[in-house]
């Protein structure tokens, strides 16, 4: 967003990544709260809730990069001197031995590859191929291959498949300097390892799972594509349980991370649409749903979902051996009684997943960061900075924002990206304009609908109206909407489906449409 914002300034802006893709965590939400929306669609900075990777897509479409950003990615800073204004920075590149210009996402070297690990994307719930993608529409949108291994110089099966010739098993780290005014620093953060909490029986018993594992589980581009499931034995669970503070608010962490409490009921709010017989549990020291309208979302998924909500705090797991489900015992009393809660007597409880809503903790390259930028970090391991001026580090000409300065939310990370921007361009006023705007760019050339595409046959139109698991049919009336398109001219068959974009969905969709004698199809 940051880098957006200065290039529409006709600032020229390097995008730096150590990673393969930009996104970051948020690239691994399958939805965003607190609209639902899907990430891959809908989470642009147009709607006010968005994340890096689809907010700097519309500038990439049809693989036009911006003519002002510069992405960088599997990079590292190496130094960075001068002061506000003239910095010269030195950056080294670590080789991803695909070259993104000539990538055309084929697959087939994935296809070939004898080589599996597992998916750090997916949260080691899934395997994937020593050469893939990060994502499912990463940015660059490129496969690329961890490191080689003594298998991939004797195998080279990627080498000899790929069309365009990409694949270079020899490439070798770079390094570069650039000169620039200022430093912006969104160097995101790291989710808490409940593995430091053993009692919680994380990475001991298989049905206790992080809530980052989860929203894999929830999202479309999911291991199990988007159908919640338990680990142990691939069961659509009955009982899902959610413990909050997890790695915050406790000797290790004071600090709130913020966002669990919300992300929690959200993630709940999703079982239910999923699965509408589940019943949803959350165990929190307290629901803290500060934010505008956020208390009204937190009595939505209490009186309209019917999540209940626990006032404890749990202090250790137990597994059942034969079934897997997972024994809690807590002090009876909901959050939202007047009483006292928590003060009742000792109830046991069984679930049959539980998911831990893991805090924010710094980023793992954060104290290096710090060292090499000249910054101060805080008691906690973010950057310091003064409550009057919440962008600034402590050096000048280096900014920050997003959960490196504090933990927070994905709405106020965009907002500091941009607060952040602004500030560099104060800091570069004489420079803005420079180069041309994005917005002066023929950057989206697409062709309208022709019916020279089609067969010169009478039109017959399928209609097919997708639910899409409730965020469809809970906001429009899709049977006035059914009513509606089957007055329209051509319209031979209308049908409904609850998810048209899974698997069963699309099996569905095939199967309806060749009996529909339909030549035209919209969903």
């Amino acid at each position: 967003r940051a880098a957006i914002d200065l290039a529409e300034a006709g600032i020229h802006a390097y995008l730096l990544e150590s990673t393969p893709s930009l996104g970051g965590r948020v690239a691994q939400l399958g939805f965003m709260f607190p609209t639902h929306d899907c990430v891959l669609c809908r989470g642009t900075s147009d709607h006010g809730f968005g994340c890096t990777r689809p907010s700097i897509t519309p500038a990439l479409l049809d693989h036009n990069r911006h003519p002002n950003v510069t992405v960088l990615t599997s990079s590292d800073l190496v130094s960075c001197e001068g002061e506000a204004g003239d910095f010269r920075a030195r950056i080294r590149q670590r080789p991803q031995y695909v070259d993104p210009a000539l990538c055309t996402n084929c697959g087939r070297c994935a296809e070939v590859c004898p080589e599996s690990r597992l998916s750090d994307f997916q949260l080691r719930l899934s395997t994937r191929k020593a050469i893939d993608k990060s994502a499912p529409r990463s940015v660059p949108n490129a496969f690329y291959l961890l490191e080689p291994t003594e298998r991939c110089a004797d195998c080279g099966a990627c080498v000899e498949v790929c069309p365009t010739h990409a694949i270079d098993l020899n490439a070798q780290p770079r390094e570069l300097e650039i000169h620039v005014g200022a430093v912006i620093l969104a160097m995101g953060f790291q989710p808490f390892d409940p593995v430091e909490m053993p009692e919680l029986g994380y990475g001991r018993i298989p049905n206790v799972i992080t809530s980052m594992q989860y929203e894999r589980l929830a999202s479309r581009s999911g291991p199990t594509e988007g159908i919640v499931r338990r680990i142990s034995d691939g069961e659509i669970p009955r009982r899902i349980a959610w413990l909050q503070c997890v790695g915050s608010r406790d000797q290790r962490n004071a600090y709130c991370s913020s966002i669990c409490c919300m992300y929690a009921t959200k993630e709940a709010m999703l079982a239910k649409q999923r699965i509408p017989e589940v019943e949803c549990a959350i165990f929190t020291m307290d629901e803290r749903a500060f934010n505008k309208e956020y208390n009204l979302y937190y009595e939505q998924a209490r009186d309209l979902y019917g999540i209940h909500y626990y006032r404890c705090r749990i202090s250790g797991v137990e597994e059942d051996p034969e079934t897997g489900e997972i024994i809690l015992r807590y002090p009876t009393g909901r959050a939202h009684e007047e009483s006292a809660p928590g003060q009742g007597p000792i109830r046991e409880e069984r679930f049959d997943l539980l998911v831990l809503a893991v805090g924010i903790r710094p980023p793992s390259k954060a104290v290096e960061t710090a060292r090499i930028l000249g910054i101060q970090l805080n008691q906690f391991g973010f950057c310091e900075t003064d409550k009057f001026a919440p962008l600034a580090t402590s050096r000048p000409g280096i900014f920050v924002c997003g959960a490196f300065a504090s933990p927070k939310e994905i709405a106020e990370t965009i907002l500091d990206a941009s607060g952040a921007a602004a500030e560099a361009m104060r800091l570069l006023r004489e420079h803005i304009g420079e180069r041309h705007f994005s917005r002066a760019q023929p950057f989206v050339s697409q062709d309208g609908f022709t019916e020279e595409h089609n067969a010169a046959e009478p039109p017959a139109i399928a209609v097919a109206l997708c639910g899409c698991a409730g965020e469809i049919s809970e906001v429009i009336d899709l049977d006035r909407v059914a009513d509606a398109a089957g007055r329209l001219p051509d319209v031979v068959a209308i049908q409904r489906m609850p998810l048209a974009c899974f698997q069963p969905g699309s099996t569905q969709l095939r199967s309806w449409l060749e009996s529909s004698g339909a030549n035209r199809l919209v969903v």
